[in-house]
């Protein structure tokens, strides 16, 4: 999404139940707390809209440099949180440290 001529997106999967719904076994994701908890932090403290794309049910060749990530390390590499789709994040960051990397990447792009 944009708001002030940036995009920001999270990149993500959801974590899922392979062994069935209550079980402890679980694939690697993130839980829709998780996400949405990093996604409104991050608009609260930027006032950026943010975007968060399912890896699982989006086509992400328009986006090299996650395709990349997601070739070299899988899903230990999301969330991928980018702006203007250079990579500013990678893997699972505190909401604060997720807010932090976004405005030194701001600041520096200005």
């Amino acid at each position: 999404m944009t708001t002030n001529n940036k995009n920001v997106r999270i990149f993500m999967i959801p974590l899922t139940f392979p062994c069935g719904t209550g079980t402890t076994c679980c694939s690697m994701g993130q839980s829709e707390e998780e996400i949405q908890s990093l996604k409104s932090t991050i608009e609260k403290e930027t006032g950026y809209q943010i975007e968060v794309v399912n890896v699982m049910n989006s086509d992400i060749s328009n986006h090299p440099q996650v395709d990349q990530l997601l070739r070299s390390f899988g899903a230990n590499a999301l969330p991928i949180i980018t702006l203007d789709d250079e990579i500013v994040s990678i893997g699972a960051p505190l909401p604060e440290e997720a807010v932090s990397a976004l405005k030194e990447r701001m600041n520096q792009t200005g």
